[in-house]
């Protein structure tokens, strides 16, 4: 069970400014002073920090503080350290005399206390400050920089960063480890990687972003008296992606295999066939219905082969989608989606086939690899075929389609994958999904989630195929959008972890997540 003090208060994922807001409104509206609620952070750090690290008291713990708030709430966790009888010293970079505000008060506080404080300044010797405390020390509490951190890391905080992340000493981060960017989780300039991070009343984005989310740890939220009602406002609309908030539909007891969804999935081409069969077999797992595969002639034996629950359909010869869509539209399958991409290919039948059938405003409709490809460049026509849309177009593009979709290099997209994804969405009109570490997934109206599900072990073909058939699948069965998209990406992660927990993440295949999918699609309801 957790600790009162390690509670989630909310889901909302936060950026500094917004932060800021939170705690001036506390102070302000509730008359809560900024010195308790820096107090209320410090101890909780320090309740942590003693729960991890049981064995605290046997080492010197040092703590590195800054000139800022983060520094002072660091002076907090030293004096209740002293005051229960640990050894702790303080780095201090900078002068003790040039803090401000509570930062102020609380170093006062320390040194009160009999702590001890030794200044970093320019020109100091820090391998000869630093290596014989490190000798000796149990754990390292980093407190120089919090989530107001704007600029590259450089000059000596860059060197005590390096040098503590050298010695392999274990690190609790006070609100997020030095360096990383709590709104974008860039790192700037360097950063120091934390066993446990304590942050205060919410996450924030940086938290959840890579890639200064691999520097975060073990990741506790701590309420320091910021009501929930600051934090749960519509201004913070980008949260981490749950399943509890979902509307989940309930499968009638006489359903039938009609009531369950119709799929038509395109997808698949000679050497690519296993894409399409990915994209079927993940549709089938979260329960639709009806699948249909359309595939390119030649590689249909090989797909009908892989899919004992589906039906296959040749895609005609001729480059044209026409063909294609007179069969369907004539009764032979009566699609409720349609999943367009995997496989594919980057040709002119494929982008005929995209255009073609994104006259069929009536259902909703994924894009996927392919699909994404032959528009690279083309965000003004998605746009288009995205207005007057009576159902949702999807995209689920990873970093370097996205790229080609903007004509933008994929670090321009790395560098900040939430606002691209929630760019795209909005000046698009579309619902997307950024795939990758901490997936995000972003709605027309800028709402946003980050995905915390998954591991390193979904880094293998066909995972992606997989994923545009779990979401496709739930949308065949009638689900809102929202609940499609954010349950298929949670699902898809969380079928990878449950799979590495088995068996171990490398050597991971996307089919080994199918039975996975199954199991944890049941258990949301």
């Amino acid at each position: 069970m957790a600790h009162d003090l390690e509670r989630v208060a909310s889901h909302r994922l936060l950026t500094s400014a917004q932060m800021r807001e939170a705690d001036r409104r506390t102070i302000e509206n509730l008359g809560l002073p900024g010195v308790v609620l820096m107090e209320n952070a410090g101890a909780a750090a320090c309740r942590i920090l003693k729960t991890r690290m049981p064995e605290w008291r046997e080492r010197v713990v040092v703590i590195l503080a800054g000139q800022g708030n983060n520094g002072g709430d660091g002076f907090v966790v030293g004096r209740w350290l002293l005051q229960s009888g640990g050894r702790v010293v303080v780095l201090l970079l900078g002068r003790g005399a040039d803090l401000k505000g509570d930062a102020r008060i609380h170093h006062g506080a320390f040194v009160g206390q009999g702590g001890v404080v030794r200044e970093l300044l320019p020109g100091v010797e820090l391998a000869d400050v630093l290596h014989p405390l490190l000798l000796h020390c149990s754990v390292v509490v980093d407190a120089i920089f919090g989530t107001g951190l704007a600029r590259s890391v450089e000059g000596l905080a860059a060197e005590l960063i390096r040098l503590v992340a050298r010695s392999g000493k274990p690190v609790l981060a006070v609100d997020i480890p030095s360096g990383v960017c709590a709104d974008t989780g860039r790192i700037l300039g360097c950063a120091l990687p934390a066993r446990w991070t304590v942050t205060f009343a919410a996450e924030k984005r940086g938290h959840r972003l890579y890639p200064g989310a691999g520097l975060v740890g073990e990741l506790i939220v701590a309420p320091i008296g910021i009501p929930e009602s600051f934090l749960n406002i519509p201004e913070h609309d980008v949260a981490l992606n749950v399943t509890e908030d979902l509307v989940i539909p309930k499968r009638s007891p006489d359903a039938h295999k009609g009531d369950c969804g119709r799929l038509l999935v395109v997808a698949g081409g000679v050497g690519m066939e296993g894409a399409a069969i990915l994209v079927a077999q993940g549709a089938a797992r979260v329960g639709a219905g009806l699948i249909t595969v359309a595939t390119p002639a030649a590689a249909q034996p090989v797909v009908t082969a892989g899919l004992t629950e589906a039906m296959t359909l040749p895609l005609p010869l001729r480059a044209s989608g026409e063909p294609l869509l007179d069969i369907i539209t004539k009764g032979r399958f009566q699609p409720d989606v349609l999943a367009i991409g995997p496989g594919l290919g980057e040709n002119e039948q494929t982008w005929e086939l995209v255009t073609a059938m994104m006259a069929w405003k009536e259902l909703p409709t994924l894009l996927d690899a392919d699909a994404l490809n032959v528009l690279a460049g083309q965000g003004e026509r998605i746009r288009h075929w995205s207005i007057g849309r009576r159902t949702p177009l999807i995209l689920t593009p990873h970093p370097g389609e996205m790229a080609r979709l903007w004509g933008m290099e994929v670090n321009d997209v790395r560098g900040d994958r939430l606002a691209i994804a929630r760019r795209t969405a909005r000046d698009w009109g579309v619902w997307v999904v950024l795939k990758g570490a901490g997936s995000v997934i972003a709605a027309p109206d800028g709402r946003a989630w980050i995905n915390a599900t998954g591991n390193p072990g979904l880094a293998a073909g066909g995972s992606g195929d997989l994923l545009t058939g779990i979401i496709a699948g739930l949308l065949a069965q009638d689900w809102p959008v929202e609940s499609a998209v954010r349950a298929g990406v949670w699902l898809h992660g969380a079928a990878a972890d449950a799979c590495a927990a088995e068996q171990g993440m490398v050597g991971m295949l996307a089919g080994d997540l199918l039975p996975h999918t199954r199991r944890l699609r049941n258990g949301l309801g």
